[in-house]
């Protein structure tokens, strides 16, 4: 129990803590009985408590409902025409020669000094351990108030009120005699609230050698009952107290409340039935309904152990096992149970039912370990167990594990792989084997080179390595090193970090103003495409102009530009979508193109015989931008053509007047370019 905190007292003085409140409080608790109604308080601070025994308690009562009709204005009535105080004390003479609890009160209030001395293991003096003499007096003046109702009366800390009505129902209210610092508190209550005190549950006896250990259930009732009786009885009908004073709860922490209270009665002899009963105690001094009578008996302990002294292997799953006990103690105890671990420090299961005191053998028909420690227990009546020494059985075992099933696994994108299976079940299973391959058909590899515990497993394989898949599979071994036969294989496909081998240019050609290119395909089995791409020469950036999904392997670029040099480049794309390098796929081609362009696309004459001429008229197509100028050839057809006009560019028609009737002329008009010939347009006209 901690210093600061009353691990006793009724619902009100649970809460009671030196430090817990900042201002002191009178805490008021109030019972209702048949006839009338008992009210109890405290306050809470040790320095306030001792003022408040000086200057006494005002105790008010208010009406606050008749017959169920809350009244508009509460009835006030003063119950104490004088404040309350601790009677003289020649008054306690009487009190205190009968109660001990009145005299640790009386000593508590007009005491010099505040000492408990003598005491002994288990007294009073356990509860507390206070730091100072006014903690001392404070904290057993509420513990012994707990105790004797007629004491906290007689101490001027309870109020008994007669002057009750059952349809009424009362607002008590408690104040410190002109003390406003003390905050006062009320308790609502009528006799209507009067109910029977419980009697406490799950009151248990334990047997044990020539003691009994009494339980019960202590949380439920924790806010009724401050105290406990035990009464014993040895014939069932005349019980006595087991204890002087009533049995307080020491154990009940804030930090770890206490559910259950417990008592150990010692016996003189085992194998005599004893009888027990149960009651609890207000802080009023009440005693609560007794509880059905339970009996127990003392059991002798167990002092003899059983060995295991032989045993015979019958097959690889059963042994027959034997022990020794003396037959004179067989009467004492309720049998034996047998016990089994894979190694010598266990842990040890049970594996048997109790088995009878006079069996000396047992068949076990389980699936046995290689390495098996087999322990008896004796089980005692009070269900006391005495353990044997371990026994070491070790059957032949020449058959290998289960195949494992269920092996999968996958390969993130560094490399690494984690496989997974599911467990064996055989009872000495060492471990598996890992085994791998990198190739289809490569011999498998044990990769950890001992038995791996477990049933999931990680591994790493290179991506840089040209093999695309990974081959695992696993063996289960046991404790005999005996291996079963391997999984099934496991295909993992693994991350592609490695670009596909690049396709390369074998051929071009560049003729009539196109360029023809042809290449050889990657080698690498996972393209999935090709793409073909152009620059100019002197350019950075990279222009598709073809992409290839199929076996093609030529390609005829038509759209460039005579004089002008191109480069172009083959990448390959495999199914992860990593490109071929460039650095050997790139092929420079100069265009070079010597044949006549047709610029000219109309061209007329019409002879006028009226006015002497021919007139000429001619368009360029839409290259015409790129014309400089035109040179015209003329002749009489049969006679070789002679420069007749250079013209400029811009200039689309011409008048021929040196002419001679009945004769036939050829116009040849050849457009001068940039970079290129043109082609020559002939026209023949009758004049």
């Amino acid at each position: 129990m901690s210093k600061n905190k009353l691990l006793f007292l009724f619902l009100l003085f649970i809460s009671l803590s030196h430090s817990q409140a900042k201002r002191a409080t009178v805490m008021v608790n109030a019972r209702a009985q048949k006839d009338k109604i008992l009210i109890r308080w405290a306050v809470n601070s040790p320095a306030e408590w001792q003022k408040a025994n000086k200057k006494g308690f005002i105790v008010t009562r208010s009406t606050i409902s008749r017959d169920g009709i809350i009244l508009p204005k509460p009835e006030k009535m003063l119950l104490t025409p004088k404040p309350l105080v601790a009677e003289p004390l020649d008054a306690w003479i009487d009190l205190v020669q009968k109660d001990n609890n009145a005299a640790i009160i009386a000593q508590s209030i007009y005491g010099e000094s505040f000492e408990v001395t003598s005491a002994k293991e288990g007294d009073l003096s356990k509860i507390v351990n206070m730091a100072d003499e006014l903690d001392q007096r404070y904290t057993f003046a509420l513990y012994a108030a707990d105790m004797s109702f007629t004491g906290a009366v007689k101490a001027g800390w309870g109020f008994v009120d007669t002057n009750v009505k059952k349809n009424e129902v009362y607002a008590y209210q408690v104040s410190v005699f002109e003390s406003p610092k003390v905050k006062e508190s009320s308790y609502m209550i009528g006799l209507k609230d009067y109910s029977v005190l419980p009697a406490p549950t799950d009151f248990i006896a334990i047997p044990d050698d020539k003691k009994v250990l009494l339980s019960w259930d202590y949380e439920t009732f924790k806010r009724i009952y401050t105290s406990y009786m035990v009464e014993k009885s040895s014939d069932g009908i005349n019980f006595n107290p087991i204890a002087t004073t009533p049995l307080v709860n020491l154990n009940d922490k804030d930090e770890h409340p206490s559910k259950t209270m417990y008592y150990i009665d010692t016996l003189s002899v085992n194998d005599k039935i004893y009888h027990y009963r149960l009651y609890g105690i207000t802080s009023f001094g009440e005693k609560g309904e007794v509880t059905k009578p339970i009996t127990a008996t003392g059991v002798a302990a167990i002092v003899t152990a059983a060995r295991l002294v032989d045993y015979n292997i019958i097959n690889s799953n059963e042994v027959n096992l034997e022990w020794e006990y003396p037959a004179a103690s067989e009467g004492f105890i309720q049998g034996y149970e047998i016990n089994l671990a894979d190694n010598d420090q266990g842990p040890y299961k049970v594996v048997s039912k109790i088995i009878p005191p006079s069996e000396r053998k047992l068949n076990y028909k389980e699936n046995l370990y290689p390495s098996n420690y087999f322990t008896i227990s004796v089980v005692g009546k009070n269900n006391q167990r005495l353990t044997s020494q371990s026994m070491l059985v070790q059957p032949v075992d020449s058959i290998p594990p289960a195949k494992p099933m269920g092996l999968e696994g996958v390969i993130d994108s560094l490399g690494v792989v984690r496989l997974k299976w599911k467990p064996n079940q055989e009872k000495d299973l060492r471990g598996y084997r890992i085994l791998k391959a990198n190739n289809v058909d490569e011999e498998f590899v044990d990769i950890y080179h001992q038995s791996y515990v477990g049933n999931d497993y990680k591994d790493s394989v290179s991506l840089k390595m040209t093999n695309s898949k990974v081959y695992y599979r696993i063996a289960a071994e046991d404790m005999r090193f005996n291996i079963s036969d391997p999984s099934d294989v496991l295909v993992l496909d693994k991350p592609d970090k490695i670009p596909p081998a690049a396709p390369i240019f074998k051929d071009y050609d560049n003729k009539d103003g196109k360029v023809h290119l042809k290449w050889i395909r990657s080698y690498s089995e996972d393209v999935t495409g090709y793409s073909l791409r152009r620059r100019e020469k002197g350019q950075e950036k990279w222009l598709e102009i073809k992409q290839i999904n199929d076996t093609i392997q030529e390609f005829t670029d038509d759209r460039v530009e005579n004089k002008k040099t191109y480069q172009y480049a083959i990448l390959a794309k495999d199914k992860s979508n990593l490109w071929s390098s460039l650095e050997h796929s790139t092929v420079t081609v100069q265009v070079l193109d010597f044949t006549p362009l047709k610029i000219i696309t109309f061209l007329q004459g019409v002879p006028d015989r009226e006015n002497k001429k021919i007139i000429l008229t001619w368009d360029y197509n839409k290259s015409k931008g790129k014309v400089l100028g035109l040179s015209i050839y003329k002749n009489i057809k049969g006679t070789p053509p002679t420069l007749w006009r250079e013209l400029n560019g811009d200039v689309f028609t011409l008048e021929d007047k040196n002419l001679k009737m009945n004769m036939e002329y050829e116009y040849h008009l050849i457009p001068n370019l940039e970079n290129s010939p043109a082609k020559e347009e002939v026209l023949t006209v009758v004049y």
